[in-house]
């Protein structure tokens, strides 16, 4: 944080972005990617979560990820929108298997 005290917001840019792969017994890949958008933030704020969530703002919240509610960031987080995907294949290749 140091060393960005002096960069402005709109060159503080960051995402956190999470690939889930999903190997299929007949061969197939499937990759499921979530990714959230956000700034790094000037200071630290927040108690909930870890490593860079501190630091990791959300203009759309006025908050970082470390002051969101448990409930909200697994909705908007790069890890929940790659789980939610890879939860429809794992639907989807299930159906399959019924067949």
């Amino acid at each position: 944080l140091a060393r960005l005290k002096d960069v402005p917001w709109e060159k503080r840019t960051a995402r956190f972005k999470c690939v889930i792969a999903i190997a299929a017994p007949e061969g197939e890949i499937y990759l499921c990617q979530g990714e959230c958008q956000g700034l790094i933030a000037f200071e630290p704020r927040g108690e909930n979560g870890f490593g860079y969530d501190p630091v990791f703002y959300l203009p759309e919240f006025d908050k970082t990820m470390a002051e969101l509610p448990f409930e909200i960031k697994n909705q908007i987080s790069h890890r929940g929108r790659a789980a939610r995907e890879a939860y429809r294949v794992l639907e989807r290749l299930a159906e399959k298997v019924k067949l």
